[in-house]
């Protein structure tokens, strides 16, 4: 090998060094392979189920369609999750990596309107859901609004059954770091004093010397250390919200001074779209913070535009404004130590408070 190669070889082995990373979703936690199911009516299949702390992403298969349409989040036939035995459903946050006989035709189908395929010998796609709660361990995949029909096509007459897919295995729930309890801390014990030695003691008595007149001797009060203020409540956010409560978006994390929403962060904010859609009186307050880096008057306007720009996703995937307040406190309420930056990061954040079911 000449020189000249091995100039070439190191320049690029040094600029693959140099090649940020790309951006990673979320952290898949559990996968589960060929999951236990039963087949609907009409034939397909899921082929893996892989959770995140917020999702359900099931892997579906079906083959040897001559016409099938694929519904996407909001509208009357898409799919959704239901757990019949306690009458729980979790909602569809999107479709992703449509595939028709191998080829990649749709990246994603995050809109409430239907793509159809003809001839695909084999489909296979990617379906996103809310993850269902805790103390669910089967669960129904169904096209709820779709019923067996003949219809006029281009290509002659074509009769649809929905993808249903029933008794689908919900793996046991597994908290990562992120829910994971912090450690118990115990009590410091003192060690004890051996009775057998006594410490020794002065016998001769030390006279305490006279104030002098007309003075004022005070004694000093005992330090009192001040009660700490309580701390409102803040929980992860998942499927289940409540009235009243306030719940951290975890996954919405910003880089310091700056209020863009990167892309990893979609699917969180997804999970509070879906959540609104099908509480439609439900009302919230977004409440934006910063770290304690730089002036204090203009982290409350950094924070006004991190849940500004919060606010604005939610009303571009079709909530009503007037439904959604905010609030910006800036560095003043941090919820982490302010002096690393891998803890600092946490208080830059979005909280959101349920104020009406």
């Amino acid at each position: 090998m000449n020189d000249m190669m091995k100039r070439w070889l190191l320049m690029l082995w040094l600029v693959g060094l140099t090649t940020p990373l790309v951006a990673q979703g979320p952290k898949i936690i559990q996968r589960d392979l060929n999951p236990p199911q039963v087949a609907g009516s009409h034939s397909g299949s899921i082929t893996k189920i892989e959770y995140t702390q917020h999702k359900m992403i099931v892997h579906f298969m079906s083959e040897n369609n001559e016409h099938a349409t694929l519904y996407g989040p909001g509208h009357k036939n898409s799919w959704r999750l239901y757990d019949t035995l306690r009458r729980k459903e979790y909602a569809m946050l999107y479709i992703k990596n449509v595939r028709v006989n191998g080829e990649l035709v749709v990246p994603i189908i995050d809109k409430p309107e239907g793509e159809e395929f003809v001839n695909a010998r084999q489909l296979s796609c990617e379906i996103h859901f809310e993850r269902p709660g805790k103390d669910t361990r089967s669960i129904d995949m169904i096209e709820e609004g779709i019923r067996q029909y003949k219809r006029q096509t281009p290509y002659g007459y074509n009769a649809q059954w929905p993808y249903n897919i029933y008794n689908i295995r919900v793996l046991a729930y597994k908290d990562d770091m992120r829910n994971s309890k912090p450690p118990v801390q115990k009590p410091v014990v003192k060690p004890k004093t051996n009775p057998a030695t006594p410490p020794t003691q002065r016998t001769t008595p030390t006279t305490p010397k006279p104030a002098p007149k007309d003075s004022v001797v005070a004694e000093a009060p005992p330090k009192v250390s001040p009660s700490p203020k309580p701390v409102e409540k803040v929980e992860n956010f998942g499927s289940k919200v409540e009235a009243g409560r306030t719940y951290r978006l975890n996954n919405l994390l910003f880089k310091q001074s700056a209020y863009e929403i990167e892309p990893t962060s979609y699917p969180e904010l997804d999970s509070l779209v879906a959540i609104m859609k099908r509480n439609p009186a439900m009302e919230i307050e977004l409440a934006g913070h910063t770290d304690n880096v730089g002036d204090p008057k203009l982290n409350v306007a950094l924070s006004k535009k991190r849940v500004d720009a919060a606010k604005s996703y939610l009303t571009n995937h079709g909530i009503d404004p007037t439904r959604i307040q905010t609030q910006a406190y800036g560095g003043s309420r941090p919820i982490a130590d302010n002096s690393r930056e891998e803890t600092k990061r946490l208080n830059r954040r979005v909280e959101v408070k349920i104020l009406k079911e």
